[in-house]
Formats: structure tokens, sequence, C-alpha cells
């Protein structure tokens, strides 16, 4: 009897939290799609990919902490965790893509996002589904290729993916480095105001590449562990993982998850003027202040 009580004190102290960051997480991804409902200047591609984000982040604080304390043994959390873990990835390639356009292609950003939003964002959730079936078939097949085989997935779906997004967020930094240099030369008594407005959208653009730089960031450190673990089980070194390190990662999953719309909100000026606006802390003029995407003209509508 003592022991059971033991089990369950010590389920409760594992559980409790993870639940109350679950509807923390839930609640500001709901909030973030809420925004972006709500506020027709916030309508645009770059903000539809971050409300494909949140709903990743729903997923993982709505459905996978609820399955995984219902039931650890439930071989549901390998594949809601794969499918979590491709999401956010392609999820962000399809973001670092509309913000590599928008940066060295911004002519023909509008014409190529317009007829291409709604086939990208339907890649990056339906190419998850395939890939996060593959743990299903590793339980079934201990010992077998299949292991491997997903290791080379996670190689391929993952690494490969960071990699582009990585030399991309270089080039793009370096672009509107290069941009803003060249209208600072180009500045003229006659043509000041032309280029303070183009100067004001190569800065925008790049503050927006920032925040999904830093996303992006986030979502490598949250998710290492699961990497390390995923890997040391697939080489069948299950001997270097120590034990603390499945409870560790899903505290740092979950941060991960948390972290994102905060980070919109704080550093993303358009998010955070739908937010004080909305809860009325002070008066905000979208007029005045505007989104950086908007001085772009990348209106969803």
């Amino acid at each position: 009897m003592a022991n059971q009580t033991e089990s369950t004190t010590k389920l409760l102290s594992e559980a409790i939290p993870l639940v109350i960051l679950g509807v923390l997480i839930t609640l500001e991804n709901l909030l973030v799609c809420f925004l972006v409902y709500r506020f027709r200047k916030l309508r645009t591609f770059t903000n539809g990919f971050i409300v494909s984000l949140a709903l990743s982040d729903i997923l993982f604080g709505a459905v996978l902490i609820p399955v995984n304390i219902a039931d650890q043994s439930n071989p549901a959390n390998g594949y809601l965790v794969s499918l979590i873990l491709f999401a956010n990835v392609t999820n962000l390639f399809a973001v670092t893509l509309d913000r590599y356009l928008a940066v060295m292609n911004s002519l023909r950003y509008s014409y190529t996002m317009t007829r291409h939003f709604v086939k990208i964002l339907l890649t990056a959730w339906i190419l998850p589904i395939p890939l996060s079936l593959l743990p299903l078939i590793w339980d079934n097949e201990k010992g077998t290729t299949a292991e491997k085989v997903y290791l080379f997935f996670i190689v391929g779906g993952v690494v490969v993916p960071y990699i582009f997004i990585l030399f991309a967020y270089i080039k793009i930094f370096r672009e509107v480095a290069r941009q803003v240099k060249n209208l600072a030369k180009l500045a003229t008594y006659d043509n000041q105001q032309q280029t303070a407005r183009e100067g004001k959208r190569v800065t925008g653009e790049g503050r927006v590449a920032r925040v999904f730089a830093m996303i992006a960031g986030i979502f490598v450190i949250s998710w290492m562990p699961v990497f390390f673990m995923t890997a040391a089980d697939a080489l069948q070194r299950d001997d270097i993982i120590p034990p603390v390190l499945w409870t560790v990662s899903w505290y740092t999953m979950t941060a991960g998850s948390l972290l994102n719309a905060a980070v919109y909100a704080f550093f993303k000026r358009d998010f955070r003027n739908a937010f004080l606006r909305l809860f009325r802390c002070r008066t905000v003029s979208f007029d005045r202040h505007g989104s950086e995407e908007a001085i772009s003209g990348t209106s969803l509508n």
C-alpha cells in the first residue's frame, strides 16, 4: 500500500507540472491564432506560417502531453513525437523559404507566394505523416534495419533541412546588410523619401528574419535530447542514455513550445501591437506602425 501511494505521488509530481505547461502552451498558441483571425493587418503569408507553427505547438500541448501522461508505453507517443518533430522542421523550412524569397527576390515574392502558399503549407503537414509512421514499424521490428532506416530519415528529415535553414539565414542577413549599405550610398536629397521607405522595408524584413532564426535556434536546443536518444537507440547504444534524460527531454520540448509564442509577442512588432491592442494596455495605431510584412504588400486578403 505504501509503495502504491509513493508511486502515485511520484506520478502526480511529474504529471502536474507537465499538465500546467501543456495548458499554457495551448492557450498562448491559441491566442496567436486568434490574433491573426481578429486583426486583418496580421493576415499575411508569413503570419500564415506562424499559425501553422502554432498549430504544431498546440498539438504538442493539447494532445501529446496528455497522451504521454495517461500511458507512457502507448505506441502513439512515438508517432506523435515524430509527427510534431517533422511538422516543426517542415514548417520552419517553409517560413525560411518565405523569408528567403521576401529578401532575395522581393519583386516576385507576392506573386510567388500567392500562387504557391497553400501548396507549401499542405506539403509542410502532409510530408511528416508518413515519416512519423516509422517509429511504429521500428518498435515492432526491433533489431532489424528499420532502426538504421529511421536514423537515416532523422538525418534526412531534420539535419539536411537545418543545414539549408542555417545557410539561408546567413545569406538573408548578408543580403539585408548589403541592401542597407547600398541604400545609404544612393541616398540623395531628391530620392531621400523613397530611399527611406525602401530602407524601412529592408530592415523590417531583416527583423522578421531574426525572429524566425531565433525560433529555429530554440527548436534545435529544445529537441537536442530527443535527437541524442533517437540516435543512440538506433545505434543500439542505450547504455549511453542517462535515465533522467527522457524526463529532461519532456521539459526541454515543452520549454521550446512555450517560448515560440513569447518570441512572437516580444520580438515581432505586428504581433506585439495586436496583443497590446487586444488587451487595451495602450492605444496602438496599426496605421502608423503597421506590420513589417504589410510594407511588402504580402497580405493574404
